[in-house]
């Protein structure tokens, strides 16, 4: 009897020295996951794709510059036929049950992974470029002949110059392939990694569907780790997970990067909720934060304040700390119904941080607001941090490319899920309601 095909594998999409072994350690310690080294498999596939392509006789549709490379069935299956017994291999000598891989470029493979493997997720790892840089320029003092970073090299004008390039391509194509696929997709930066390791790995293992490990961060630097194949030369040195190299690109000069790789970087910087490189980068005391600041992530607090006032009318002055649930939850209104509905609307602390939230009383056309946990006597909520509520409404993300992110969450307590029509008509209500563009 053949062997049960080895479950969709998960991917790590990341840029070098952005703590990819790091999490590579982490995943390979749960019991179910197995991560080893870098193979490049998704650069295997690609290739594999381009052989059986040629002996299929069935050459891959580009027809549509805009829309990926798409391979006929006879390809996809040839794919599985030629991967799955070399996964399942792995993982029967392992005796795990998911296996995860961990290269350098897969997310320019991300289109393809996902034909042949459907159920894929993606781990999308992210962490401030300036820090990037100064990892790599200390991995490669002699040189940029590693890591991928060979190929920025040439037409640069400097190491600097090379590295911001490196930094801002992959990490585009790991951002587009989280808004294109977002449901399939986790943001992990490796600030919040190595702040809350914690809170970071309970994460990714309720994303992937699998059994909480409390602790496995620490265990992780412990557990035995097969050492033949790439990854950080450092981590064996590790005793523990600090953030102790948290921004330490702040020792590298700004200027020798060109303005408009320093444009592309910093717009990545936002979308990511890390502070920009500006000209005063590097002078004076370095701040504790790579990550956006606490006062910019209040800017979309205060901005969803405004907008709530202006479309609803009225807005109470005064929140109340952790005000209770006012009465208990009324029978849901069916769809035709939806001006008899409630709303309540979080913008998430994080981290230990206090929520903010507002309650919408689209009957009595009034607004509540107050602080802390509240209990879901709501028809509906959208939750998502003050960083992505600052983007929506401010115009610099697209409602829509924000819940596909997983930056904004939708819940209905009445049984319409996220992507229903009755949520969708609600998002749009609410986006009416805000002024800005659900498309």
């Amino acid at each position: 009897m053949p062997a049960a095909e080895p479950a969709d594998p998960v991917f790590v999409l990341c840029t070098a020295r952005s703590g990819s072994t790091l999490v590579r350690f982490m995943l390979d310690a749960h019991p179910d996951l197995a991560c080893p080294p870098e193979i490049r498999l998704p650069w295997l596939c690609r290739q594999l794709a381009g052989a059986w392509s040629v002996l299929e006789d069935a050459p891959a549709d580009a027809g549509d510059p805009e829309k990926p490379v798409t391979y006929s069935d006879a390809v996809v299956n040839g794919l599985r036929v030629s991967l799955n017994p070399m996964i399942g291999s792995y993982l029967s000598r392992r005796g795990k049950k998911r296996f995860c891989d961990k290269s350098l470029g897969g997310a320019a493979h991300a289109d393809l992974l996902l034909q042949v493997w459907p159920g894929s997720k993606f781990i999308c790892l992210y962490r401030h470029p300036m820090d990037v840089i100064a990892s790599g320029l200390e991995a490669s003092p002699w040189g940029l002949t590693s890591y991928g970073f060979e190929n920025y090299a040439s037409g640069s004008s400097n190491t600097v110059a090379a590295l911001a390039r490196y930094w801002a391509d992959y990490t585009e194509a790991i951002a587009e392939t989280e808004e294109e696929f977002g449901t399939q997709c986790l943001r992990v930066r490796y600030e919040d990694l190595v702040t809350n390791p914690d809170h970071e790995t309970a994460r990714i293992f309720e994303f992937l569907e699998v059994s909480p490990q409390p602790g496995i961060a620490a265990r992780s630097l412990d557990a035995p780790q097969q050492r033949f194949g790439p990854g950080d030369y450092k981590i064996w040195s590790i005793p523990e997970v600090t953030a102790s190299s948290v921004g330490r690109g702040w020792s590298v000069p700004s200027r020798l990067i060109a303005t408009s790789v320093l444009t592309r970087l910093n717009d990545l910087a936002d979308r990511l909720g890390y502070v920009k490189v500006d000209e005063n980068w590097g002078t004076g005391s370095m701040p504790a934060e790579v990550r956006a600041s606490e006062d910019s992530r209040t800017a979309g607090a205060l901005l969803l304040a405004g907008r709530l006032a202006a479309g609803m009318g009225r807005c109470d002055s005064a929140p109340a700390e952790s005000a209770p649930a006012e009465s208990a939850p009324a029978e849901s209104a069916p769809a035709e119904s939806a001006p008899a509905e409630s709303a309540l609307l979080f913008v998430s602390g994080g981290h230990g941080k206090t929520d903010t939230w507002w309650h919408l009383d689209f009957v009595a056309g009034a607004l509540s607001a107050g602080s802390g946990s509240r209990a879901l006597d709501a028809d509906w909520s959208v939750t998502g941090s003050a960083l992505a509520w600052e983007h929506v409404l401010a115009g610099a993300a697209n409602l829509g490319v924000a819940f596909r992110r997983g930056e904004l969450r939708y819940a209905g307590r009445d049984g319409h899920p996220a992507g229903s029509a009755v949520a969708d008509a609600r998002v749009a209500r609410l986006a009416s309601l805000l002024g800005i563009s659900g498309a």
